[in-house]
Order: C-alpha cells, then structure tokens, then sequence
C-alpha cells in the first residue's frame, strides 16, 4: 500500500478519536460525579456472604414474582427492594461473622452489585410464558410437557442469549459513547449507600452539606409517604384525562362520549390528549439520566402518532372500519373503538354481526394442536383491528428497518473497526481511551471462546428441546432466532446504550415467524439486552469480568428453577385459586391470545398482498429511507450534531393501544427539568443529587405499589367514597368523560337504555 493510500485511512482515525473524545467529553458531564473514578482491585466482590445473601434473595423475589404473576393485576418485587434491605444484612453480617473466608472486611459495595446482579434476573422468565400457556389446564393443557422439558426449555430460552451479550461486549460494553443512562440511577443508589466508592461531585461544600446517604433516605421517606395517594388513597390521578376536564362531558346520552372525548380526550377511550400521571410508577428516575434529546425527539413523535395521525385516522376513516366498529360496536356501546387490542368481525355475510368483538381463542382448532380453525376464520374474516392498534403496529415496521440504518451510517465506521480488531484480537486503541476500561484492564477478561462455547452448548440444548419435546418448536427455530439476534442486537444495542430508549424485537420475529409457519400457533409462540446492561454497570463499577458473568449466569439458572418450580405448584397445587377472583393470569390469556394472532391467523392474512393491512408494508421501506435524510443533510448541507439528535428509530417508537394513554407530558417534564433547568441553572445540585433523588423516588414507589399489592391480597381496599377513587368495577377510571356517570356508578338512563331495572350499586331505577 502506498503512503498516499495510507493517509486518507489515517485521517479517518484522526476524526473518529476527535468524534470520540467529544462523546467523552459529553458523558463525563453526566456520569463522573456519580461513578467511581479510582479502584481497587484487592477490594472483594465474590464472597460468601455477597453470594449467600444474593442466592436467598434470588430465590425469595423469583418464587414471589412468579407466584404473583398470575394475578389479574400482575405486579412484581423489583431488585431494587433487595439493593435496600440487603444493605443492613451485609453490614451484619460483616460484623458478626468471624474473620477470613465468611467475612474478609467492610461490606464493599461490589459485594453489594453482585447481591444485586444475582437478584437482578428474578421476575417471570420470558420463555415460562409458553411453559405456562401450553400446560395449564385451562388454556393448551398439554399433558404431555412434563417438569424436566419445561424447565429444560425455560434454562435454553433463558441462556441463549449470555453467548451474544459476551460477543458484542466490544460494540456495547467497552466504548465510551455507549454510556447506558438506564444505570445512572442504580449506580446512584449504589452511591448512596457507599459514598467512600462512588464518583466526586465538584460542588461547593459549604452549600451542598447533606451527604448523599441523607440525601436518598430524605428523599426516599418523601416520595413513600406522597406514593400512598395516586397508589391507594386518589387512584384517579394515576391517568387524568385533561382533555375531558376541559372539554366537559358532553350532553349525549348517558354512557355514550363526545366525539372529542372518545376520539382525544379519554386516556382509557381515546387519544389521551394532554393526558397525565402524577403516579411515579408511570414515569420514573430514567428520565433524570436519558439525554433530553432522546427524550425530545421520542415526545414529538408520539405527539405526531397519537395526538395528530391517530384521530386523522378515524376522521377520515383511513382503514375503512369506523362504520364496522359502530354497527356491532364494543360490549355493546355506542362509543367509537380506538384504543383497543381488539380483534372484530369485518364479515358482513357471517353469523356474527360485523363489528363484534372476537377473541383469539376463537379461531383456534383445539383437536388440531390449536392450529387456525379455517371455517371460523372465513366466518368472520377479514378480522379488523382498531386504527390505534394498526399503527402500533406500523411503528414496529418502521422502527425495525430505521434502527438498522441509523445506526449503519452514524456508527457503521465504528462497528467495523471494533469488528476487525476482534477478529484480530487485539486492543481498539480508541475504545482504549475510556478511563474505565484502563481500569478494568487490571481484571482478566473472559474470552471471547468462552462466549461462543457457551453458544454452542445452549443450540444443542435448544436443538434437544425442539427434537424430543412436545414444545412444537422446529429444529430450525433455534438457528432464525440466532440469526434475528445477530443482526440486531448491536443496532438496538446501540440505540438503548446511547440514549437510553428500549426498542423490541418480538413483533418483528413473531411477523416473520409467523410468515414461514403460517397457521400454527404453538411455534410461534415459542418465538437480551439486559445482560448487556448489566455488564455495563459492572465496568463502570469495576467489578471483575468473571464474577460479573458468574453472578449473571447463577442468578438466570436459580431464577428458570425457582420460577418453573413455582409455575408448576400454581398451576397443579392450589385447588381452585386461579381463576378465582383476584388471580384471573390475565398476562398468560393475553400471551394465549397473541398466539392466535401471529400463530393461528399469521401476519400473511392480516399484513399480505390482498389484506386489509397490506399498505403498512410500506413501513418498512419508509422507516429505510427516514434516516438517510438527516444524515445527507449532516454531510452535503450543514455539519451540525442537530443531525445526529433527528434519531428516526426514536421517533419512531409510539407504543400504540396502553391501558391509560399517559406516558407522554409526565415523562417529558420529568427529563425537562432533570436535564434542562437542573443540569443548566444548578449544576451542583445535578452532580450530587439528581441522580440519588431518582434512585431513591423510584425505590419508594416500588416498595409502596408492593405493599399496596399486599394489602390488597388481604382483600382490603379503600373506600370509594370520594371523586378521586372512583369505584373501577362500574365505571372508568376517568368516569369524567361520560355523560351520566359518577365516581361511583353510572345514572338510571344507562341501565334503562340496556333494559335493565337497576344500577350496578343495586338502586332501583323505574
């Protein structure tokens, strides 16, 4: 090679080192005063006392979360409940046990990271969602599945995904830019409690006395006590519908809403507009670390889908299914449908009135392994789903081809480098700037063999799985989801890394899935970033490669044992719970019934050529093309990071039909004065405190929303006795909006117009 050949490849690493250390320079400001900036090595972090303590509560919040995953409502304890009350038990335990092997000092905060990695893996594993529905007995009741093939299958789901989180350590763990916001406030609960090992904040000490440990329980005790009021005492201010509040009610007949208020205003009906929450649950500490941009960026795009596209929809009835939805209508009402998940009838000659609501249990053939049952299927077909639900889906498709590009032409140089030098095995020198991982250079790596050994092992098992059990998932299976993760892992990786948004893969592989086992649902069904993540917090908190992926590793394989035991007791061993009030396993029907759709019906006779649905194909060319145009722009127009902030797959990202539509105005607020005012007007306030506040706010309302839980296992409730608890059996949680309807029941009209002769609070009506 020539050195004019040579020059133009050296100028290039020049700009990417220049483009790095201006990401350095923008994390540091976010992230140094929290994470730790010297280490130890000699300090231990896999000791008896950090494992025992991370086994028993492993095993306590996998039991507990599975267990109460069959609840109508189901909830889970967050390993941020362990992180808390593991603390005074480390201390303890350092104090009373005898010196050396069970006690080598001071509780150490990386002690108490791998306490809190072993607790880390404890809610309901994915892959028990498909144990559960295809052996119940009240769903696929598969007989033939016995304990050791389920739990087989649920440690090969589980583990699958270690090999890809080792590999793409490069890509995701080690550069600087990959910051991972989502751990800012777990690391600041860290702080919290070991202020000796966190990050220094330049702050005037004089000012800013409080150290940090006060700072999170004065914090914490505030946020618990306001918690009890949206959680138990004013539970309609978990979604408020402003829209309606300004609106007013309307003076339709009882029951029956406004068009404003059914299509904008309703958070439970509607679009949701200028909906909000003053529930912390439904916002969260994250948006205290997550770039604002990417804050921004995600606000605008839900205003654009759910405020503005979603009610053109139905005004110009885009989909054609306004007039369907109205004459069968939902349960029975007048009100138009929009945020449903629905499926309804769109067959005018079939003996179900057009417009009624089916559910994917319908169109299964339980004598043929649950399969689409074709005669019920024509009877009601095509199946119509509501503008709000299509465009979710529409995201999905758009988000999928955009993450890819994206991250292509901003990142691509990047991958490409770190690629080669991984099949060279040697150091990148540019990720090798990262202070961290000069740090991290002092602990033995895990190779990279170790990763694709372990890979191997869990194909064969998956291999095992698909061949001598009677899961229904082909052989093959094993090697398309190997491929779909290798593809997008570092993309969505990336994304999720930088600026702290989650993006997923289910739709896409259960489309494609769905397209190439047409009509069968069980193998669909059968179709991580969060052990990246993870890996993550242990090099910013400098915890050894091995004991960090040991912790991973232990904490997922007593979490798939505790958690298939459990499922199996709850399923075989409780009489007649389930089913009964309070324990409905409404999440296992939901997963029953999404088998019906991408299983038993497949995306071809929804999404193909000749389909209703067959113009959101689009979205996958459209969400290809979205990001070139800021990027051409960057490059032929004007060079400005304002091009790199128009993040298309963020944008992109509207999550369609939700419970209450308030996920927008809090969270944006949230990041608004959090990374705007706080960062910019009180910077000494940002570096000491903001992140421990979030910490700490987001560890009271969990503890709150659990204790609220068990209270109301007890049977206990508060009484509906004012307009801020309404009573949800009869009316919504935003009774506001319908005309005729009080925080306790609707009014006489209501039942009269059904042809009943009293109201559900038993008052007669003549």
């Amino acid at each position: 090679m020539t050195p004019l050949e040579e020059k133009p490849h050296h100028e290039e690493d020049v700009i990417i080192q220049e483009e790095s250390l201006e990401d350095a320079k923008y994390i540091e400001e976010h992230i140094d005063f929290i994470v730790p900036q010297t280490d130890d090595p000699s300090t231990p972090c896999w000791t008896f006392r950090s494992v025992f303590i991370g086994t028993f509560f492993a095993i306590i919040l996998s039991v507990a979360n599975t267990a109460l995953s069959f609840r109508s409502a189901p909830f889970s304890v967050p390993s941020v409940v362990a992180v808390i009350l593991s603390y005074p038990i480390g201390l303890s335990f350092a104090a009373a046990l005898p010196s050396g092997i069970l006690n080598p000092g001071p509780f150490s905060m990386k002690e108490h990271v791998i306490i809190y990695i072993l607790s880390a893996t404890t809610t309901a594993p994915y892959g028990i969602d498909n144990v559960i529905v295809q052996v119940m007995p009240g769903l696929m009741n598969a007989g033939d599945i016995t304990f050791m093939a389920a739990l087989g299958f649920v440690l090969v789901t589980q583990f699958l995904g270690y090999g890809f989180s080792g590999l793409t350590r490069r890509f995701l763990v080690k550069p600087t830019a990959m910051w991972w916001p989502s751990n800012m406030t777990t690391i600041a609960l860290f702080a919290s409690f070991h202020q000796n090992a966190a990050g220094n904040a330049t702050v005037d000490t004089e000012r800013w006395t409080m150290s940090r440990t006060k700072f999170f329980w004065i914090a914490f005790a505030g946020m618990f006590v306001y918690e009890w009021i949206p959680e138990f005492l004013a539970p309609a201010l978990q979604a408020v519908s402003i829209g309606c509040l300004i609106a007013g009610k309307g003076n339709g007949p009882s029951g029956v809403l406004s068009n404003f208020n059914n299509i904008a205003g309703s958070v439970t009906q509607g679009a949701g507009f200028l909906g909000m929450t003053f529930d912390w649950n439904n916002i969260g500490g994250i948006y205290f670390a997550q770039p604002f941009y990417a804050n921004a960026i995600k606000t605008i795009g839900y205003i654009v889908f759910l405020w503005i596209v979603t009610p053109m929809m139905y005004a110009f009835d885009t989909l054609g299914n306004n007039a369907d939805f109205h004459i069968g209508g939902y349960q029975g009402s007048l009100n138009p449908i929009l945020n449903s998940p629905g499926l309804f009838v769109g067959n005018k000659n079939g003996t179900l009135p057009i417009g009624t609501k089916v559910s994917a249990k319908y169109f299964y053939n339980v004598s043929d392994n649950f399969n689409l049952d074709t005669k019920k299927y024509n009877n009601v077909a095509p199946v119509r789903i509501t503008s709000m639900f299509a465009l979710s889906y529409a995201s999905s498709f758009l988000t999928v081809t955009a993450a890819l590009v994206h991250v292509g032409l901003w990142y691509g140089k990047d991958i490409y480098r770190q690629t080669m030098n991984a099949f060279r095995q040697v150091r990148d020198e540019v990720d090798a700037l990262d202070k961290h991982s000069k740090m991290m250079e002092a602990y033995p790596e895990v190779p990279d063999w170790v990763y694709v050994i372990f890979m191997v092992i869990c194909m064969a098992g998956g291999l095992a799985i698909s061949l001598w059990t009677p899961f229904g998932m082909p052989w093959w299976g094993i090697f398309f989801n190997i491929f779909m993760v290798a593809i997008f892992v570092v993309p969505y990786g990336s994304i999720y890394a930088i600026t702290g948004v989650q993006m997923y893969l289910n739709v896409l592989s259960e489309f494609v899935i769905g397209l190439m086992i047409p009509g069968q649902t069980v193998a669909v069904m059968a179709f991580n970033l969060e052990l990246v993540r993870r890996l993550k917090l242990g090099h910013y908190l400098h915890i050894p490669p091995y004991a960090m992926v040991g912790a991973q590793m232990l904490g997922t394989l007593i979490n798939a044992v505790a958690a298939t035991a459990t499922a199996w007791f709850m399923m075989f061993n409780t009489n007649k719970l389930l089913g009964s009030t309070g324990w409905g396993y409404n999440s296992y029907q939901v997963f029953y019934s999404a088998g019906g759709i991408w299983g038993a019906i497949g995306p071809q006779r929804f999404f193909g050529i000749g389909s209703v649905y067959e113009s959101l194909l689009w979205c996958f060319l459209i969400g290809a093309i979205a990001p070139v145009l800021p990027w051409l722009a960057n490059k032929y127009v004007y060079k400005s990071r304002f091009w790199y902030y128009c993040n298309f797959p963020i944008f992109f990202q509207f999550a369609g039909v939700q419970t209450y539509q308030v996920y927008l105005i809090a969270p944006f607020l949230a990041g608004f004065v959090g990374q705007v005012i706080i960062f910019n007007r009180y910077k000494e306030f940002y570096q000491k405190y903001l992140y421990v506040m979030g910490a700490a706010w987001d560890a009271a309302a969990a503890i709150v929303t659990l204790l609220v839980a068990i209270i109301g296992l007890s049977g206990y409730t508060f009484d509906k006795w004012w307009a801020l608890n309404p009573n949800t059996d009869n009316v919504a949680i935003d009774y506001y909006c319908f005309p005729g309807a009080s925080y306790k029941d609707y009014d006489c009209s209501y039942y009269i117009a059904q042809g009943l002769n009293e109201t559900a609070e038993g008052i007669p009506c003549a």
